[in-house]
């Protein structure tokens, strides 16, 4: 179920006609499902904004932009919500703490923001986007959001939970809530032979030609120096250990994949080995990787079945399988 409020069913200026989502849905050779025909009838009638949530795979992404591109104005933004904090957090700095200002920066002309994948589990995050979504409805932006999680399983952790709920309220009061919860996860029955879904999951790595030492380069995407085993032409190669033991963050997995659009990740462990931090950052570099269509070999001790078992796992690791769950998986065993 979700949470609607009532509005008379004509095109507001930040909405769109409803017959654009079935020539975008024909166009793709797709029919919707009855929660995606709710969502695009709420997304043709947006005012101060729309809140997707539902689980993995159920379509959310696919309305935000058959919403973004039927929308007659130039005047909007699209963005996966780790790469606008990562160019928020830096513009506030740079405004000595002044919101607003780095807001001006940010969106000066903009009057429809779609973010991508939101969720909160940071309780530093959610402090931030207490200011931050008010600002933005102050604003007049109107904002559309997809999330996995409905509006109050919002930062689920039970020690900053309460801290959060004025947050909750407001998107509650002053966005539209729509379940996208259709039966089918469409990612398991998509076939795809490019970007993302043309990557592969390989397991043991013991039969893979790895780079030898002297390929071995350090970059800087993002501030601070990231050991790459190999980084040539738009490929890069970075062991597990480089790209989540370390201190890394979204904002260098962005930045990296603005140069390099074929990766080989290898050394990945059992998660039972990893750790939560480390496997927490190998989510995160799936989300993105998956958000930009990076094309992926994963290198694994173990076989993708068995990738989880007994881990301590990271926040939101049935999207994160999904996504995985889209390559094909190899055995170097069965290799000659």
């Amino acid at each position: 179920m979700g949470w609607f409020r009532r509005t008379a069913r004509t095109v507001r200026p930040h909405g769109v006609r409803p017959e654009a989502f079935d020539s975008a849905a024909q166009k793709l050779g797709i029919t919707l499902d009855a929660a995606q025909r709710q969502a695009a009838l709420e997304l043709s009638t947006v005012e101060g904004g729309v809140y997707l949530w539902g689980p993995v795979g159920r379509g959310k992404s696919r309305l935000m932009s058959m919403y973004f591109d039927a929308l007659p104005t130039h005047r909007k933004r699209r963005v996966h919500f780790h790469e606008f904090f990562r160019s928020l957090h830096p513009t506030i700095r740079r405004h000595r703490n002044n919101l607003p200002a780095a807001l001006d920066e940010l969106l000066d002309g903009v009057d429809v923001v779609c973010f991508d994948e939101f969720h909160v589990h940071d309780p530093a995050d959610g402090k931030f986007l207490s200011r931050l979504l008010p600002a933005l409805l102050h604003r007049g932006v109107t904002v559309v959001l997809t999330s996995n999680y409905p509006p109050r399983a919002l930062m689920p952790n039970p020690l900053f939970h309460e801290d959060f709920v004025p947050t909750i309220e407001v998107i509650e009061q002053h966005l539209t809530v729509v379940a996208v919860d259709g039966p089918v996860d469409y990612r398991t029955v998509s076939s795809h032979d490019t970007g993302f879904a043309a990557g592969s999951w390989i397991a043991p790595d013991s039969a893979q030609p790895h780079p030898q030492p002297d390929e071995a380069v350090t970059v800087t995407p993002a501030g601070h120096p990231i050991r790459l085993r190999r980084g040539a032409g738009d490929t890069l190669w970075i062991d597990f250990s480089d790209l989540c033991v370390d201190t890394t963050a979204p904002s260098d997995y962005l930045a990296l994949t603005e140069k390099f659009r074929h990766w080989v990740i290898s050394g990945i462990p059992d998660l039972r080995a990893a750790g939560r931090e480390p496997s927490q950052r190998f989510a995160n570099a799936v989300d993105v990787l998956y958000d930009r269509d990076i094309t992926t070999t994963f290198i694994s001790a173990v076989p993708l079945s068995e990738f989880t078992d007994g881990a301590l796992l990271p926040h939101d690791i049935e999207r994160i399988m999904s996504r995985l769950g889209l390559l094909d998986t190899l055995s170097t065993l069965a290799e000659p």
